[in-house]
């Protein structure tokens, strides 16, 4: 390299001669091409993958991320296998079997760091996604139920999960009534508390007004959801105090103090029913910020040929 001896070439001349190489063109050191030692561009972890002439065992191995990808190939595989399968029975003018549908309801996806754990690899937040619908393609077709196995695997059931918090038992004020608080109720930027006493007639009280706090009837559907679907609805008295954000953070903030305070007064089918129905999951999303030199968060300049 460069006319110089390679007996007497160093790693240091190496490094030399590629900086020499790239003088301007690429700034950044990470993106210059390595020439190193295998020793020191592979982590120890990772000589147990090479067999005694230095190739490595897996063949998805230079990819950085061999077990995501084989993972990513298996699901490739499933699908062609279905499709075949597929192919077969309508030569055959057969339907599939009704019976034999996956039951998914009860189930989600592990996330992503559960899947990092099984894989015993790091995984970027776009990765998984595409993780995700790839087996979502899997599940949409009609003889998914051939690879439950394969499904299953990379899904854990609802009823399973721990709550982040046990459920307290509720305090009882002067009549006798029990009643929970619900502290940090969160939606957007709307933040309150929500406390719910049984027994009660289903009185629903929103800083000192009722129901009729909210003017659009969908906000009022918000609040009165997790008291219908956990049939608790004219069983127990709602007092909330909501301050910050719209009517759709607010009605979103108090929806969820009321599910996650009934589950002191709800058996353990409906405490599991309304988890499957999303009750008890917090809502993190917000506004997206606006980008630099574009209109929106999303939207980009109009194109004008001329």
């Amino acid at each position: 390299m460069m006319g110089e001896d390679p007996e007497t070439f160093t790693q240091k001349d190496v490094d030399r001669a590629i900086e020499y190489l790239f003088p301007s063109g690429i700034y950044d050191p990470a993106a210059r091409p390595l020439m190193k030692p295998p020793e020191e561009v592979f982590p120890n972890r990772k000589a147990a993958e090479f067999d005694e002439a230095g190739r490595p065992h897996h063949f998805l191995f230079y990819t950085g991320k061999p077990n995501f990808f084989k993972l990513l190939h298996d699901a490739a595989e499933t699908i062609q296998t279905l499709y075949k399968f597929e192919d077969k029975v309508i030569r055959k003018k057969e339907i599939p079997d009704p019976n034999a549908e996956l039951e998914l309801l009860a189930s989600v996806w592990i996330t992503r760091e559960e899947l990092e754990q099984s894989l015993v690899e790091k995984i970027t937040d776009l990765e998984y996604d595409n993780f995700k619908l790839v087996m979502e393609r899997i599940v949409s077709l009609p003889y998914s139920y051939r690879c439950k196995e394969f499904i299953e695997k990379y899904r854990k059931p609802l009823a399973s999960q721990r709550f982040a918090l046990e459920i307290p038992k509720p305090s009882y004020d002067q009549d006798g009534r029990a009643f929970i608080t619900t502290y940090e109720c969160l939606r957007k930027k709307a933040r309150g508390d929500v406390t719910i006493r049984s027994p009660g007639t289903g009185k629903i009280t929103i800083n000192g007004k009722d129901l009729t706090y909210f003017q659009d009837v969908q906000s009022r559907e918000q609040v009165l959801f997790p008291l219908i679907f956990s049939e608790m609805l004219g069983k127990v008295d709602v007092e909330c105090n909501i301050e910050g954000g719209g009517p759709s953070g607010q009605s979103g903030a108090i929806r969820w103090g009321i599910a996650w305070g009934l589950r002191s007064f709800v058996d353990k089918n409906m405490l599991e029913a309304m988890q499957v129905a999303g009750l008890l999951t917090r809502d993190h999303r917000r506004r997206e910020r606006k980008k630099p030199g574009q209109p929106g968060a999303r939207k980009k300049p109009t194109w004008k040929k001329r």
